[in-house]
């Protein structure tokens, strides 16, 4: 599941009395699943939650209705039993919203006037796609996919296996035939001047290299003329070095992936894929930083002080924001007297300044990065490039 900046936008954009955001593990199955301790881990929270409320006056009766919707999620087995990594929920005065997360977050729970988004920025919408294709002589598979997820692409023609695409009257004569049912357009163009070669594939690696072409044939027709994302190649290394020297396509990724993954299961296929790519999905953030240190010395455009930081997300000013995963900046901010107050722990009233920084940022149409620790631009949490 991806999160749009407009999903993003209206759950960051909610304030109220009490906004409860809550980042659970969960699992997809197992014995955390058949016993429902997930389930279970949300009615943990939830009574955390009703401690936090009980402790700033609310009443017993007001706490129950805000929690009712969350409640009731606890006893529905089916919901549990269809989970991926993570869980976020987001539940205040007439809103309730939960988003299962593709990765597992750090367990967290906050209770403010404002809902904490930061968690859910690995899961924005980007531009990063990428395709996948496994190769093997009993059939060829082409996937989609980007960051969080990839699915399998059918494609009109894609032959299945190399008897599709060759097959002999008589083994030792070499003779080929075009096989029926093949793709219309340019691939069934290449694949009528199968006729004729009669005895002219001599050996195995020549009808090996006359399947891949026809592999090739039809995805550039059919998908990858006018595209330039990576393709990322999985099979056995003959297969693939004979790919590469045949391919129409000029974007195939350097990386590969080796191995027979005829029965690998597609989650798992991804997981590797992602691992392999990682270089490439980091390339935004890599692009930003390198803009970050080209000025870090030009009139103040770029700063690692979150004093310049802050104030500046809110005016709008930033370009690029840079925050440090998992970590919190707690304080206050007067937007209309410029006045930001840090705390070293939160106190009453505060709120995590990264969060706000974030929101601002993406409001007034920057880009937010989360690095690790020893990414970060300096030793610090938050960091940004100005527009101005």
């Amino acid at each position: 599941m991806k999160v749009s900046k407009e999903d993003l936008k209206k759950i960051a954009a909610y304030e109220a009395k009490t906004c409860v955001s809550i980042y659970m593990p969960v699992h997809r199955s197992g014995v955390e699943v058949n016993e429902m301790q997930d389930a279970i881990a949300l009615k943990n929270n939830l009574r955390q939650v009703s401690r936090i409320l009980a402790g700033k006056a609310e009443d017993q009766d007001s706490i129950a209705e805000l929690l009712n919707a969350a409640h009731d999620l606890v006893e529905q087995r089916s919901f549990w039993n269809e989970q991926e990594n993570g869980l976020a929920l987001f539940i205040s005065e007439g809103f309730f919203k939960w988003i299962k997360m593709p990765f597992t977050p750090k367990e967290e729970l906050f209770v403010n006037h404002m809902f904490h988004i930061v968690p859910l920025l690995e899961m924005l919408e980007k531009d990063e796609n990428f395709y996948l294709l496994h190769l093997s002589r009993h059939d060829a598979r082409f996937y989609k996919g980007d960051a969080f997820d990839m699915n399998k692409v059918e494609v009109k023609g894609l032959p299945d296996g190399m008897n599709d695409v060759i097959h002999y009257e008589e083994k030792s004569g070499k003779q080929l035939m075009r096989r029926s049912g093949a793709g219309t357009g340019k691939s069934a163009v290449q694949g009528a001047s199968f006729h004729g070669h009669g005895t002219g594939l001599a050996d195995d690696t020549e009808y090996v290299l006359q399947y891949l072409k026809e592999v090739d044939q039809t995805l550039w027709s059919e998908v990858l003329s006018t595209e330039t994302s990576p393709l990322l190649l999985a099979g056995v290394d003959y297969l693939i070095a004979h790919y590469k020297q045949i391919s129409h396509y000029r974007f195939i990724a350097d990386e590969t992936l080796i191995g027979n993954f005829e029965y690998e299961a597609e989650p798992a296929l991804f997981d590797k894929a992602k691992e392999k790519l990682s270089g490439y999905f980091e390339q935004p953030a890599k692009k930003a930083l390198k803009t970050y240190y080209d000025n870090s010395s030009v009139g103040g455009l770029s700063s690692s002080f979150p004093e310049d930081v802050i104030p500046a997300s809110f005016y709008g000013k930033v370009s690029d924001l840079f925050i440090q995963k998992n970590e919190h900046i707690w304080g206050t901010f007067d937007e209309m007297d410029n006045k930001l107050n840090i705390h070293e722990h939160q106190v009453h009233n505060d709120i995590c300044l990264i969060n706000k920084a974030v929101v601002k940022t993406i409001e007034h149409g920057g880009e937010v990065h989360v690095l690790e620790k020893e990414s970060m631009p300096s030793d610090t949490k938050i960091a940004a490039f100005m527009r101005y």
